[in-house]
């Protein structure tokens, strides 16, 4: 008899548990559900940025307070900040008690064009970006490419190549901090000036993280032994050798 009513019992309360789950869930859907329609933003929130300021971003967002996050074109905001000069990418979420989260993503210079009317800076892609006053980088110089309007972009083979040499060089800390001033030339491919004396230095076209190191072995290995005024150029567009001339 015992185990008959054991056994009784489990078989009822497996169901009451059942359904004492599902009102549970039930309550947090109705509650979500209310939560997303009582919702209202009423604070602005932006990180990640160095180059734009807190106020241009919130002005071109252009987001009213109180309104629902179903109200909210996201592609459109994401579009209004990022015709902003360093806006790379916009990444707006809604955080808990009405707080919208605006994540930017800013494009960082490679260079400085020199040269033209306007100096500006670029990136990889090309972008031109204006020098924001106290918010100088320390990048290479570069001549040869136009620097006009801000909404140009550079998309010529040489500029192409010419910053994927630039890239590879941020990631070599002993050539980005030898390197002063880059071009291209169509003979010679990527040309560099030294920051120690001036130094030419070619680069080619290719395989651009094999002679950056090739740079700071001869670098390290020759011309701190022998010194470098007398240099004038280093070609070191071969993989198996170094072609020096001296001055």
């Amino acid at each position: 008899m015992s185990k008959e009513s054991t056994h009784s019992t489990s078989f009822i309360a497996r169901p009451a548990l059942l359904t004492a789950v599902l009102i549970l869930v039930g309550l947090g859907v109705v509650a979500g559900f209310y939560w997303q329609q009582s919702l209202r933003v009423d604070t602005l929130r932006v990180s990640g940025i160095w180059f734009n300021q807190e106020a241009d971003i919130l002005e071109a967002a252009q987001v009213p307070m109180g309104i629902g996050p179903d109200s909210l074109n996201l592609e459109e905001l994401k579009n209004r900040v990022m015709r902003l000069a360093y806006v790379k990418s916009v990444h707006p979420y809604i955080e808990p008690g009405g707080t919208l989260h605006l994540s930017i993503e800013e494009r960082l210079p490679i260079a400085l064009l020199v040269g033209g009317a306007v100096e500006r800076y670029t990136d990889t892609e090309g972008v031109q970006l204006p020098v924001m006053t106290g918010k100088t980088v320390d990048v290479p110089l570069v001549y040869g490419f136009s620097s006009t309007k801000q909404t140009d972009t550079l998309k010529t083979t040489d500029f192409i190549q010419l910053a994927r040499f630039l890239e590879e060089a941020k990631e070599h800390k002993f050539a980005w901090a030898t390197l002063s001033e880059v071009a291209f030339d169509p003979q010679e491919g990527v040309v560099a000036l030294s920051h120690e004396n001036g130094v030419k230095l070619l680069f080619g076209t290719d395989s651009f993280t094999n002679k950056l190191a090739n740079w700071e072995l001869f670098y390290t290995q020759v011309i701190r032994e022998i010194g470098i005024a007398r240099i004038a150029q280093i070609d070191l567009r071969f993989n198996d050798q170094i072609i020096t001339r001296e001055s």
